[in-house]
């Protein structure tokens, strides 16, 4: 199917914020089109992990998340931060557990059924604002060079928001970046893989390092500020493993990173401008350790809420302000937690 050349709606990213506004827009009775840069479905670096408030939105709005989405174990038990190689502190996700997904599964069903058009491999180049429409310049591996005019548009690019960066340089300027890199490894090691494992001594990280299994790769990483050097970090924590839990390394299957800001842990949202509106780790949602997805479908379906009532008085960014506060508020929270966990201050 072609892209239009109008829409009451564009939103940019196939992640979950995106698929969730998507999906509320949609239900409204909006003419929607997503846009995904990548070909879907799409590798994201994350561990996948659908806690409480993630597992009742997407119940809610998709429906029970299809086992072909699934990776073993395929529950979860909880988070166990270790403070040392001894001692730890269980956090569990309830009495049934968190689903332990793959991201470019789950997040592929989440956009497939929202009922908008959906269209891959199409990168947003640039964007003209013209008050009551949006022109959007995009080029599309099907057809080239395209131009789509919309009403609104939402950007759920990730933190490395075009639309973000478009509207509000000086923040791009001012945040402190992270870099989190990770391994996926054939091999063996004794943690318990029914948990999810934070280590929060600072030699291991500048906020952590991880250890969760995902089938039968060992996925394991740090993170620094960028500019920093992750090397030192990860070779302590990998030679940690190895003494102190067994680990075994086999066959290097993949190796990835990503960025993030400390929007999320300094309150710096920034939400959008005029009928752009931004969701998800774009405007800064981002919780405790790395948790983004249950804020990425929270804020996306604020989002739709605000845009599909927009016209009954408040403007849709307006609106979108007043529903997300107690988002931003548990955002924030949750990082001085995190913080109050490590003994020091994290993403700042």
């Amino acid at each position: 199917m072609s892209i239009k050349k109008e829409y009451d709606a564009v939103v940019v990213g196939a992640g979950p914020s995106g698929a969730a506004v998507a999906k509320g827009l949609v239900d409204a009775g909006m003419e929607v089109l997503v846009v995904e840069k990548k070909a879907l479905p799409r590798y994201k670096i994350c561990s996948g992990l659908i806690n409480e408030k993630s597992l009742r939105l997407t119940q809610r709005y998709f429906g029970d998340i299809p086992k072909s989405c699934y990776s073993r174990p395929e529950i979860i038990k909880g988070v166990r931060l270790w403070k040392d190689g001894e001692s730890y502190t269980d956090w569990p996700f309830g009495e049934k557990g968190a689903p332990n997904v793959w991201r470019a599964q789950y997040d592929y069903w989440l956009v497939e059924g929202t009922g908008a058009q959906v269209r891959d491999s199409c990168l947003l180049k640039d964007f003209l604002d013209q008050g009551d429409r949006l022109t959007l310049i995009c080029q599309d591996s099907r057809e080239g060079r395209v131009e789509i005019r919309c009403r609104y548009l939402v950007g759920a690019e990730g933190c490395l928001s075009t639309i973000r960066a478009k509207l509000n340089p000086e923040l791009e300027r001012e945040a402190q970046w992270f870099l989190a890199y990770q391994n996926y490894y054939q091999g063996s090691c004794e943690l318990a893989p029914q948990w999810y494992h934070g280590f929060l001594d600072p030699q291991f990280g500048e906020i952590y390092g991880w250890f969760n299994v995902k089938d039968d790769l060992l996925v394991f990483g740090t993170s620094v500020k960028r500019g920093g050097r992750f090397a030192p970090f990860l070779q302590c924590f990998t030679d940690f493993l190895k003494e102190r839990f067994g680990l075994r390394l086999g066959r290097l299957v993949r190796k990835s990173s990503c960025l993030g800001t400390n929007m999320c842990s300094t309150g710096r949202f920034y939400l959008g401008s005029g009928n752009i509106l931004l969701v998800g780790e774009a405007a800064g949602f981002l919780n405790m350790f790395g948790e983004g997805i249950s804020s990425a479908l929270a804020t996306g379906i604020l989002a739709a809420q605000a845009i599909s009532q927009a016209d009954g008085g408040m403007k849709a960014l307006e609106l979108y302000t007043e529903l997300s506060r107690q988002e931003r508020r548990e955002t924030m929270a949750s990082w001085k937690l995190a913080s109050r966990l490590a003994g020091r201050r994290l993403m700042v």
